[in-house]
């Protein structure tokens, strides 16, 4: 229902990134990053706000951030502009949450922690697709755009904001000329495949990720959102 407010769209500010950590800690909590808690992910929004080929877009209204959009038009490019300008910080917040969290830490060290440390220390760098090995067919060398996270807090549900959110981010990347973007999301009533096939994704592969989950990946040219 709406509130007679504008929504906006704009890139997220500095002090917008306590909202949109929340929300997607509250309202997106699988995979590990919203496992380390709000801080972590603070800083892991705002490593794609300072990196030029990261995106994060919010959705206001007045004052308040209904929902937000992370992203970015070049994955291995904006993974090792991380690595190489926000490694320390994020590390070390990382670790101050995995000494608290023990079942966390298990988890972490059994799925993702030779990855991690050979991808941090420069033995494994990060993969331009998002699906599982030989699911999906090759994208060559072009750059690949991947749409991390999108959220819409409840009070903005139902009025498209996700949607608008999507869409403004897909341009950024069309404008960047990049021509495929990905992204992965739960199979079943856990996730938003029908969002994105409605949006005109097109499912590409799936595959089961490291926290034993089925997960979808979907595709799409950026060019022709900006056409239609």
């Amino acid at each position: 229902m709406s509130t007679g407010r504008e929504t906006g769209i704009v890139p997220a500010g500095d002090d917008q990134l306590r909202m949109t950590a929340s929300l997607h800690v509250t309202e997106l909590p699988h995979g590990l990053f919203p496992r380390l808690g709000e801080g972590f992910v603070r800083r892991w929004h705002r490593a794609h706000v300072a990196s030029p080929y990261g995106v994060v877009l919010v959705a206001t209204r007045g004052d308040e951030v209904i929902g937000f959009v992370l992203g970015t038009t070049d994955r291995p490019a904006n993974v090792a502009w991380i690595i190489s300008h926000r490694r320390w910080e994020l590390m070390a917040t990382a670790l101050g949450r995995l000494l608290t969290r023990p079942r966390v830490a298990f988890g972490f060290l059994r799925t993702r922690g030779l990855r991690y440390v050979r991808r941090l220390f420069g033995r494994g760098a990060a993969p331009a697709r998002v699906a599982g090995k030989g699911d999906v067919p090759e994208a060559g060398f072009a750059p690949i755009a991947v749409l991390e996270a999108v959220v819409v807090a409840p009070e903005g549900r139902g009025e498209g904001v996700g949607t608008t959110l999507v869409e403004a981010f897909l341009g950024i990347v069309a404008a960047a000329g990049v021509e495929r973007t990905e992204l992965v999301t739960k199979a079943g009533a856990s996730g938003a495949a029908g969002f994105y096939e409605r949006a005109g994704w097109h499912q590409v592969g799936s595959h089961v990720d490291r926290d034993g989950d089925r997960v979808l990946t979907f595709r799409i040219d950026p060019r022709f959102v900006r056409a239609r």
